[in-house]
């Protein structure tokens, strides 16, 4: 686990933490002000989906934290790097300012500094070859970013279909004591069995909706990069076009 991560783990289960103890002390005060069931009981009787939601929550929080930490357009296209390449090439290309390119990129991880890694590496091999080596570059970096931040939407498609279950499962329960109980059905107690059992659909949607949001936020910032990758490293490119016969 990366130090990235290990931080946004310790966020998500701060705010979980936190979340719970001030669940808690409403919950107290709602006690002590005569509510006969709080709702921090009631999700705490919710069933096993309800601490499944929860565990969920914790990781998505986590991912979501780590994922805005480390997928930055500053860190995918670095400031700086396409201008000290015009710098090298300022004068001409030949293989002394190449290798200083390719050495000033072999060791970035960034999207832009694998992309430009790439396309020097085929130098050799010609124009056409540079420029193919970069689209497949900028395609593999942008499948692997959008890869990484899939999980949150998947997070945000698991937490309602869950909430759902839980509530089915929680109502089939609550149908099962009226039907055991005959014609002696408390209103109020199947109302209230009901309304725990939606506790999971609203937790569920709680997880759902922040997913999403933080998952199209950075999808916009993952293509933003790729596009902004794109015009610099063809400005890169540029440099080693043929001349026009």
């Amino acid at each position: 686990m990366n130090t990235s991560m290990k931080k946004a783990l310790r966020a998500s289960l701060s705010i979980v933490v936190l979340t719970i103890i001030t669940t808690a002390y409403v919950a107290a005060e709602e006690g002590g002000a005569g509510t006969d069931v709080s709702l921090f009981k009631r999700i705490i009787d919710s069933g096993a989906v309800e601490w499944v939601l929860i565990l969920l929550s914790i990781i998505g929080t986590a991912l979501g934290i780590q994922r805005l930490m480390t997928i930055k357009q500053d860190i995918l296209v670095p400031d700086g790097l396409v201008d000290d390449m015009h710098n090298i090439f300022a004068e001409g290309v030949d293989d002394e300012g190449v290798e200083e390119a390719v050495n000033m990129v072999s060791g970035d991880d960034s999207m832009l500094g694998q992309v430009c890694f790439a396309m020097l590496d085929k130098r050799d091999l010609g124009f056409d070859a540079m420029r193919e080596a970069a689209e497949n570059v900028a395609s593999a970096e942008h499948n692997k970013y959008m890869t990484q931040i899939s999980i949150l939407s998947l997070f945000a498609g698991i937490g309602p279909m869950l909430g759902l279950l839980g509530t089915v499962t929680g109502m089939i329960k609550a149908f099962f004591q009226m039907a055991g109980a005959g014609g002696a059905v408390d209103p109020a107690m199947l109302a209230d069995s009901i309304g725990g059992a939606m506790i999971t659909t609203a937790t569920g949607l709680i997880i759902a909706i922040p997913m999403l949001i933080i998952f199209f936020f950075l999808r916009a910032r993952v293509n933003r990069c790729v596009m902004e990758g794109s015009v610099l490293s063809a400005e890169v490119l540029d440099y080693f076009r043929p001349a026009a016969v």
